[in-house]
Parts: structure tokens; sequence; C-alpha cells
């Protein structure tokens, strides 16, 4: 059973960057992300020591959070990982309730795209401080 509603942000005139995000990524990116939500749709706690798919972010960043999976396969004999952070926000006075806003994927400590998290900011600032778009169910 779900404990968490994942929710997507929706900009004005329908634009969902964080399905837009998630229709880029190839189908094992896609796969390891869905198979990320249902993890922690059913994780009481996120920041317990032990979930590893979710932190929350602090310094220039705080507010965010960030889903955290990665994807590892191997190509012409060397193993190549890579790291993906989905990131989002709780909205004031909704337990359980995760919004998505942007996909990124970190590549030796760099966000890409590279504005990520200050797209995620202006989307947080735009959804709690000015009620601007629309959050609707993730599925």
């Amino acid at each position: 059973m779900a404990l968490w509603r994942i929710m997507a942000y929706h900009l004005v005139g329908g634009t969902c960057p964080i399905k837009d995000w998630y229709r880029d990524q190839e189908i094992p990116v896609r796969a390891i992300f869905d198979a990320t939500l249902t993890t922690l749709k059913g994780t009481d706690d996120w920041e317990d020591r032990d979930t590893k798919e979710f932190k929350r972010l602090t310094g220039n960043h705080v507010g965010l959070g960030e889903i955290r999976f990665r994807l590892e396969k191997t190509e012409q004999g060397k193993k190549r990982v890579r790291r993906f952070r989905p990131v989002g926000i709780w909205p004031p006075l909704n337990d359980y309730e995760f919004i998505l806003l942007v996909g990124c994927e970190k590549q030796h400590g760099v966000c890409v795209p590279d504005n990520a998290f200050t797209l995620a900011l202006e989307y947080k600032r735009r959804w709690v401080e000015e009620g601007e778009g629309e959050v609707h169910e993730y599925v």
C-alpha cells in the first residue's frame, strides 16, 4: 500500500518538466526511476539512514529534495555508472506528498542540465509563493 503520493508540477500552459525529462530517457533509466518511486511510495520515512533513494538538500538548495537512483552498465569492458537526481519539494501542509519538479543526471559532480537545481528553485517559488502552474498526480 502506498503511503506517499507523487505529484508533478505543470507550468502555465500545461508543460510538465519532469515528464519531458522522463520521456527523453532511455527505457532502462525509466524503469529504474519507476521502481525507485514505487519503493519510496511505500517508505514511511524518506530521511531514515537506511533510505538510499532520497536526500534532503541543504545550502543553496534548501527546500528541495532529490530522488536518487543509478544505472550501471558495462560498455567495451568498462563499468559505467550513471547517477540520476530528479528534484522536487514537499507542499506546505501535505504530509506524505512529494512534488516532482525537474530531472537531471550527475556526471562527475556536475548536473546535466547544469541549471536543474536553479530551475527547481524557480519552479518551487512559482508554485509555493505565487500559486503559478498546477500540480497533478504523477503517473
